[in-house]
């Protein structure tokens, strides 16, 4: 009996021993949710630089450089509750860049997100005011989007003003389209501050898209800006023969910066 009872006891701190050297279950990491963004001419890719001239019905134009602040990104649930994904980063479309890709300044980004199920995803193009209040001075490192040294979205000289969104493009304005694309127009889309002609213009947009991440999983979302849509809107046109380029800040541009601004945030959609 003695002998029974010393091999169950025997047999149960084996069974102890044994199952206090497993190795806890590893747990999967967060989903990662993925912003990639695509510049097009209508349904064709748009590449910056004088090698790639684009024709359409009201003039032939090439792209330098165009660059926009996403603010505020966040996850949207059915009952209405957001889930933040990050603060700001700039979506930046160069024929030479102006610093190196990084990740808060590129146009792809990846963030992790908590699993969950939700039914679209909302930002704003531009710098939202709660971060604009926020800002002390115009220095900051190479992984902070409001950095004046690095991304030029900072329009110098004046602290706390920052582009929305810049632009940098040149175009054939003949009205037979048969000269050289050689006419250089810069739009800078500003935002507000004190004592500034500015206007702050930036606003959110929702992209209804519903879907389920779990742990471990990862997805992405493409946001293609048809470059087109900005200057050659059917619904809101803007004649660049007769516009004037610069920081949209004065009496006279401001007009024409709401128009670019506005045309701007519906030339953008989820593909």
């Amino acid at each position: 009996m003695k002998r029974t009872i010393y091999a169950l006891v025997a047999f149960i701190l084996l069974i102890m021993s044994l199952n206090s050297c497993k190795k806890p279950p590893e747990s999967s990491p967060a989903p990662v949710y993925n912003m990639n963004f695509t510049l097009s001419a209508g349904t064709a890719p748009l590449l910056p630089g004088p090698g790639h001239v684009v024709t359409n019905t009201t003039l032939r134009y090439y792209l330098n450089y165009v660059q926009f602040y996403v603010g505020y990104p966040r996850l949207e649930k059915a009952d209405g509750t957001e889930v933040p994904i990050t603060n700001l980063f700039v979506v930046e479309f160069n024929d030479e860049p102006v610093a190196t890709p990084n990740s808060v300044y590129n146009n792809t980004f990846s963030f992790s997100v908590p699993a969950g199920t939700y039914t679209g995803i909302k930002f704003g193009i531009g710098v939202p005011d709660k971060i604009l209040d926020t800002i002390k001075h115009f220095h900051y490192g190479l992984n902070d989007p409001l950095s004046a040294d690095y991304w030029g979205m900072l329009w110098p000289g004046v602290d706390s003003v920052i582009r929305n969104i810049a632009i940098d493009m040149l175009a054939d304005t003949s009205k037979q389209q048969n000269q050289a694309v050689n006419r250089d127009y810069t739009f800078h889309i500003l935002e507000d501050a004190p004592n500034s002609h500015a206007v702050n213009i930036y606003s959110d947009i929702l992209f209804p898209e519903a879907f389920t991440v779990s742990n471990g999983d990862s997805r992405t979302d493409t946001f293609n800006l048809d470059f087109n849509k900005v200057f050659f809107n059917i619904a809101n046109p803007i004649d660049l023969r007769n516009s004037v380029s610069g920081d949209m800040n004065t009496a006279q541009n401001i007009p024409l910066g709401e128009m670019i601004n506005k045309n701007f945030y519906s030339s953008i959609t989820l593909k």
